[in-house]
């Protein structure tokens, strides 16, 4: 055998005998070794020269820390920013409630949604207007919720199913409207990780012909995908990035118009100021300011402010 094809013999046999050895041991090995790769990953974003205009997260801190909102005792979920109200709205899945904050995480309004479950992804789009993501059945469906209801029926609304992956529990977990391209932007959790886009549906009007765009924006091998899952995304007016948020690698990073990762906050304790890590972050949200929002399950509320 050629010496060239015995190293690759061996090359693959030490590859095949780290994975084994890795799956023996299993998450250990497996946390210690994604953790190495979010290091690095940090390390570069560090260092890495920003464009002109890049909101640059590792220069925010937290400026309130897990504040606990008592009248919502579990699933808060989701998050979006209405610029015309200058307040919060959230979701709670188990339960189908949107739910108004200030941007204190005072509760303002409750409003019970009909004809919905496993609400998952939740963005405004403008006025009163807003889209809501059932995650098994990725079914999007586009809502008015007016000043001073309680509650609002779906029956007849514009709807939207969706087939991004056979995993129905790891379906739609992020919605995030663009008002400067004009599109609804999605996030599958994991198995794989997908972003796509997609076009004609907000603006849709019930009776007449539909033409929808459907893409995916970034594909489940890129390596700027590199966290663990997707929680959330939001589209930040004005900036053009967009920020996705990981729970299980505990981080929001930062995206440019070229779908390149290019800046980092660090959602573990000690880092950004935080006294402890945000232990299941849900929804992420930025207001005129360029405050950033996170929500938590069951009901933790943080803002994180430039410095």
């Amino acid at each position: 055998m050629k010496g060239w094809l015995v190293k690759r013999f061996l090359m693959v046999c030490l590859v095949l005998f780290i994975f084994a050895l890795a799956f023996s041991l299993h998450k250990p090995v497996l946390n210690a070794w994604h953790a190495g790769v979010l290091s690095w990953h940090a390390c570069r974003l560090s260092k890495a020269a920003l464009p002109e205009g890049a909101m640059d997260l590792s220069r925010y801190r937290v400026t309130i820390d897990g504040k606990t909102i008592p009248a919502l005792e579990d699933d808060l979920s989701a998050l979006t920013y209405n610029l015309e109200k200058n307040t919060l709205w959230a979701l709670l899945n188990s339960d189908p409630v949107v739910v108004e904050l200030s941007l204190e995480g005072e509760l303002l309004r409750s409003i019970r949604i009909e004809g919905v479950r496993d609400m998952e992804g939740f963005t405004h789009v403008s006025g009163d207007r807003y889209v809501i993501a059932e995650e098994r059945t990725h079914r999007l469906l586009v809502v008015d919720i007016p000043d001073g209801v309680e509650r609002v029926h779906t029956e007849g609304v514009p709807t939207l199913v969706v087939g991004i992956g056979s995993d129905t529990n790891k379906g739609f977990e992020g919605l995030s409207w663009d008002d400067d391209g004009q599109r609804l932007l999605v996030v599958k959790e994991r198995n794989p990780m997908r972003v796509i886009e997609i076009t004609g549906f907000v603006s849709f009007v019930v009776g007449e012909p539909m033409n929808i765009g459907i893409r995916e924006i970034k594909s489940p091998d890129s390596p700027e995908l590199f966290m663990r899952d997707l929680s959330s995304i939001t589209h930040v007016r004005g900036v053009g990035h967009k920020l996705f948020l990981s729970d299980e690698s505990h981080m929001l990073v930062e995206y440019n118009d070229e779908r390149q990762s290019i800046s980092l906050l660090d959602l573990r304790a000690g880092r950004s100021g935080l006294v402890s890590t945000i232990p299941q972050a849900e929804g992420v949200a930025v207001d005129s300011e360029l405050n950033i929002y996170i929500v938590s399950e069951p009901n933790l509320f943080y803002r994180f402010s430039p410095q």
